[in-house]
């Protein structure tokens, strides 16, 4: 189970998959369902504004949740290898004011409507209501997977860098998985901790210096904004088009079966033939009238014609509600990303293409268009079809001799011209009834009917307007004839996703690696994954680093490993380490002691987790980092084994015994104060207020937390603040 503690929630994941989001208190909050047999949770980090939760899986996919809600918020997978590492830090520069500068204002743009395929009619989609809000910080998230990529996503969403370690080590061997990502403030570097090579236990440290997403901060924030805002109305265009899938009524097909079982009974007759004669002479012969009474009948007709106009009307109403309002707001950002792929002294050193982001505009163009082809032809076929069939139900009437409701006895010669109209040239192609001219533009194929050129929408502004030609994008809204809807929003998807796909590489490319060593653990290749790894980015304004601790073996372990990578300009590559050993602890009762977790509490503090030499007891440890980094030496190998031979002595700040309480898991939370230990053995969770004052003198009680049996767990919960040194709730020096 993994502990994750911020604010006021702890969110734990059992073995199963399953994800939980609890109080300080143990209520449960919401749940997350496992994703798939066999998939599980290995990785865990908070958003730093602590709106969304980030949630890496085995199978390679990642789960950005609205921690609200618990809601699924967007789910993505870079390139399906098992995530190993999550990290999620903001850049210290704010960069909102300054992207507005390069970006233009959308208030007036209108909002399209939130589908739901169950209700057409549904409230404004408000922007960031699954909790992917806009954020003044641009937040990176680093994944690390399996293979030794580490792709970095803005905002969670956008992919803007991917480093390939084992091209940038230079090294014959194949890095393996990524261990821990830790970022420095500005993004300018990265400190990793991935597996050597396969077969032995074997880790490299190294850091990654990423100079230009530094750069172009503001670029990569601008570019990250129209990103989540692109990708947001895909998705809405992704659920309309489902919606109008849903809409279409396929009652003209089963009609069109029957017009065919009629041409196919004995080969001489047309039923458009047929129908022709009824509308000019009046007269039907015995086989027509047989299937207009028998096969039809007034009300299956009736219900028919109902149907079909209910479900043209949604149709109508979800392509101007939503496809044509989301579309229209799609136009305008990729004009925009158009714009600033033209500042190419910005841009292109990003990868931005000015080429593929004209095309990225073509294709929303082509599908402005063949939506409106689309609705020009549920216009006509609305008409068509209410003619039609008023005509055949009058006619079925008659020959039932059933009376005939005066509102439907007369019809005008314009009716009868365009029903002429219709069974000479459309209710029928090549040889077969087609009746419904809408499915075929749902169906991700070429239209199998093609819309005359002078009902087109475009095709009749090219006419009415002949200097449109000359202009230098003459092709921005002109549809091929014989793409279907499906195919054309197909083709935007493509062209969308072809316009941001080079940045990833062209910012990864630009990476450097200045530090690099190896690190032999004590513990077999298969116990990799159950090594201890905890890191910290300190950026104050006269001390940035980032910290990695790491255990020497497998947990529990006899000490651990403290790296630290100076990151400011006059200390840049400067790496001190050293070895902790638990036998050389002041300040600790005598005997042996094993390491079960460990965790960076805040800038000044380190919190270890011990377990005494028989595992029954636990003490809860509070380092001073400054005393720990005093003792740290100069790594001056950069790319070689790390010398661990030497070790230093330990000075506890804090500390507290639990009798009884095998601890093996540590959540902290400094803005919050709290801790949340964990016992696997007793199958409980103890969660403490980490700085208290002095003189609140409280007694420590255990409770019982109902509702336990989503993790089939006796959990209790501790608390307690006295004096005493020994006691955990003793107030810890921010």
């Amino acid at each position: 189970m993994r502990i994750n503690t911020h604010f006021d929630g702890i969110v734990t994941s059992a073995k199963t998959g399953e994800i939980f989001l609890r109080r300080l208190s143990w209520s449960k909050v919401w749940k997350l369902p496992k994703t798939g047999d066999g998939v599980k949770v290995t990785a865990i980090v908070w958003r730093p504004d602590s709106v969304v939760l980030a949630v890496g899986y085995s199978s390679g996919d990642v789960t950005l949740v609205d921690v609200e809600s618990g809601v699924i918020a967007h789910t993505f997978n870079p390139c399906g290898e098992p995530v190993t590492a999550l990290s999620w830090e903001n850049s210290i520069a704010s960069l909102n004011e300054e992207a507005e500068n390069f970006l233009l204002p959308d208030e007036l743009l209108p909002q399209p409507s939130k589908v739901n395929s169950s209700k057409l009619d549904a409230g404004p989609m408000l922007e960031g209501e699954k909790g992917l809000k806009n954020e003044e910080l641009l937040s990176l998230l680093w994944i690390g997977l399996k293979n030794g990529l580490v792709y970095g996503y803005a905002f969670g969403l956008f992919p803007c860098c991917l480093l390939k370690l084992s091209e940038l080590s230079g090294m014959n061997e194949t890095i393996g998985a990524v261990r821990s990502i830790c970022p420095n403030g500005d993004h300018s570097q990265l400190c990793i901790l991935a597996d050597l090579r396969a077969g032995r236990s074997e880790v490299l440290l190294m850091t990654v210096d990423t100079p230009l997403i530094t750069y172009c901060l503001k670029e990569l924030y601008g570019l990250g904004v129209l990103y989540r805002q692109i990708t947001g109305l895909m998705d809405c265009l992704i659920s309309a088009q489902k919606a109008l899938q849903e809409a279409w009524e396929d009652a003209l097909v089963d009609l069109e079966s029957k017009m065919v079982r009629y041409d196919n009974n004995d080969g001489q007759s047309s039923l458009s033939v047929d129908l022709m004669e009824l509308l000019m002479f009046g007269h039907a012969g015995i086989k027509l009238e047989k299937f207009l009474v028998t096969d039809l009948t007034d009300k299956g007709l009736k219900r028919i014609g109902q149907a079909v106009e209910l479900s043209y009307s949604n149709m109508q109403k979800l392509l101007i509600k939503h496809i044509v309002c989301a579309n229209y707001q799609l136009s305008y950002y990729l004009t925009q990303l158009c714009g600033l792929a033209k500042q190419e002294d910005r841009f292109s050193c990003l990868g931005l293409q000015v080429n593929l982001c004209l095309s990225a505009c073509r294709a929303a163009g082509s599908f402005t268009a063949k939506t409106a082809e689309l609705q020009q032809v549920i216009d006509g076929s609305i008409k068509y079809l209410k003619t039609f069939f008023r005509w055949l139900y009058v006619t079925i009437l008659r020959l039932s001799d059933e009376p005939i409701p005066p509102e439907l006895a007369t019809s005008t010669q314009q009716d009868v011209r365009f029903i002429a109209n219709f069974l000479a040239k459309d209710f029928e192609t090549d040889g077969q009834v087609r009746l419904d001219r809408i499915g075929q533009y749902l169906r991700n194929e070429p239209l199998t009917s093609i819309a005359s050129s002078k009902t087109r929408p475009w095709d009749m502004l090219a006419e009415a307007c002949p200097t449109i030609t000359n202009f230098p994008d003459s092709d921005l809204f002109q549809p091929r004839a014989e793409r279907s809807l499906a195919q054309e929003f197909t083709h935007l998807e493509q062209q969308v996703k072809a316009s941001f796909e080079a940045i990833p590489s062209a910012v990864g490319q630009t990476a450097s690696l200045p530090f690099m060593t190896n690190l032999t653990l004590d513990c077999p290749s298969d116990g990799l994954d159950n090594i201890k790894i905890t890191s910290r980015s300190i950026n104050q304004p006269k001390d940035r680093c980032n910290l990695i601790g790491l255990t020497n073996s497998a947990t529990p372990s006899s000490g651990f490993y403290l790296f630290e990578f100076a990151s400011e300009k006059e200390r840049k590559n400067l790496t001190r380490a050293a070895f902790f050993s638990f036998r050389r602890c002041n300040h600790l009762p005598p005997g042996e002691y094993k390491l079960s977790d460990m965790q960076f509490y805040n800038d000044e503090i380190m919190s270890i987790l011990l377990l005494t030499e028989q595992n029954t007891n636990s003490i809860f440890l509070q380092l001073s980092l400054a005393l720990l980094r005093e003792q740290l030496a100069p790594v001056m190998s950069r790319r070689g084994p790390f010398n661990s031979s030497f070790q230093s002595d330990l000075f506890a700040s804090s500390f507290r015994v639990f009798n009884d309480f095998q601890a093996t898991a540590l959540g902290l939370s400094s803005s919050r104060k709290v801790a949340a230990i964990f016992s696997a053995a007793k199958r409980k969770v103890r969660i403490f207020d980490m700085e208290v004052e002095e003189e609140e003198d409280v007694e420590d009680e255990d409770q019982d937390i109902e509702d336990v049996s989503d993790l089939s767990q006796e959990i209790s919960k501790d608390g307690g603040n006295e004096k005493d040194v020994s006691d955990v709730d003793m107030a810890v020096s921010p």
